[in-house]
């Protein structure tokens, strides 16, 4: 069975992400536990910036 992969796009509001509607980066095809793991550093090194996850 295959595991489900999922697409994460990170948003800021800082002005530097002005011109990409706030989008930092998009990574795709990633597992739930890539997908956990990346949260937390993300909540630990840039607490300003919020994930959207969506199931592919």
């Amino acid at each position: 069975m295959d595991e489900q992969l999922y697409t994460v796009k990170a948003f800021s509001n800082a002005y530097e992400f002005k011109p990409s509607r706030g989008c930092v980066y998009i990574q795709t095809d990633m597992t739930q536990a890539q997908v956990e793991t990346l949260k937390a550093r993300e909540a630990e090194e840039n607490p300003d910036r919020w994930l959207k996850v969506e199931a592919q």
